[in-house]
């Protein structure tokens, strides 16, 4: 059989696409090298009324999707470009601060940690401590400095399980390594993995704390995240990977919800955003969409997803709905 070799306009477009990628790469690296010096700082705020000014071509590469994205928030047109703006400099400035991330000096790590202010004002955090909780973060923000407030935070040290759907990025597993400095064994897992389950379950029997993402799409980048489950995004039909909402009903824990948000120039803000008791799957579900709703649509702008929105939407089946589909003497195979 004759392999399937891509047209030259293909090559040329994957060309291309590896060139912007390997430029944006090395773009970020050289800023990062201005912006150890704290006066460059002062000039992230500015970033999106700059980038206001520019073509729309210039404004960042999911500009465009995300103008049209907050549409759907009910926006006026030019909060629309501002906001879609406000997302390149965000971006722009979580890619430095990756740069920046001091891994190999925890006092550092720490001191930049500790300046990321606090917020709960219903005081949820120290229940985490006396309850079984998986502990939900949403991708907003700087999320992966939402993960080392949580972990700096734990006063004894513990165990902690951390599943990522971005497993292979090397710099992103050393990230989070790094927060071992504080006296904490920190275990990575792959959210791909059908075995992460298993491993997430037996870790919640042992005790351990479970910190996990719950804002996927079912599908993104050609990845199946997991399996599916209906549910509504802001006023549409939407489906959500299953996982964590399951996992925290079967295993009979709560649900401690929170997320970061930027600041432009500075180092964000944490924020507790609900807890979620125990209950059937159906009803955490339901609880943690409209809380996570609630969180994205007060600053749409910190969201990571808000340019890949369409992924929510898409819907996807079930692996009982592929089965089905299958003749039946593949059925009885699968079934044997």
């Amino acid at each position: 059989m004759t392999p399937f070799r891509p047209g030259w306009p293909i090559r040329r477009w994957l060309l291309w696409m590896r060139f912007k990628a390997g430029l944006r790469g090395r773009l970020v690296k050289g800023l990062a090298l201005i912006f150890r010096l704290k006066i460059a700082h002062r000039g992230l705020p500015l970033l999106p009324a700059l980038l206001l000014r520019l073509p729309s071509a210039w404004r960042g590469p999911d500009y465009n999707a995300c103008r049209q994205n907050l549409e759907l928030f009910g926006l006026a047109p030019r909060s629309c470009r501002l906001l879609a703006c406000r997302y390149s400099a965000i971006q722009l400035q979580c890619a430095i601060y990756q740069v920046l991330y001091p891994r190999s000096h925890p006092e550092r790590l720490r001191a930049w940690i500790r300046a990321i202010a606090w917020h709960d004002p219903e005081r949820h955090w120290p229940r985490t401590r006396v309850r079984s909780t998986i502990i939900v973060l949403a991708h907003t923000g700087e999320y992966w400095m939402a993960v080392a407030c949580m972990i700096e935070r734990c006063p004894a040290p513990k165990r902690f399980i951390i599943p990522i759907w971005n497993f292979n990025d090397a710099l992103t597993r050393r990230s989070l390594k790094s927060l071992e400095a504080f006296g904490h064994r920190v275990d990575i897992l792959d959210s791909n993995d059908p075995k992460t389950a298993l491993a997430i379950a037996r870790a919640l029997k042992r005790g351990d704390q479970v910190i996990i993402f719950a804002d996927l799409p079912v599908s993104f980048g050609g990845v199946r995240s997991g399996e599916p489950v209906d549910g509504r995004l802001f006023g549409r039909a939407a489906q959500f990977v299953k996982g964590p909402m399951f996992l925290a009903a079967k295993m009979k824990c709560d649900v401690l919800l929170a997320g970061h948000r930027a600041r432009l120039g500075g180092c964000g803000e944490l924020h507790v955003i609900r807890w979620i008791t125990r209950a059937a799957v159906p009803e955490m579900q339901a609880q943690w969409a409209v809380a996570m709703e609630s969180f994205i649509a007060e600053a749409p702008e910190h969201w990571f997803y808000l340019s890949r929105l369409e992924a929510f939407y898409q819907r996807q089946k079930t692996s009982d709905e592929k089965t089905s589909g299958l003749p039946g003497l593949l059925q009885r195979r699968r079934v044997g």
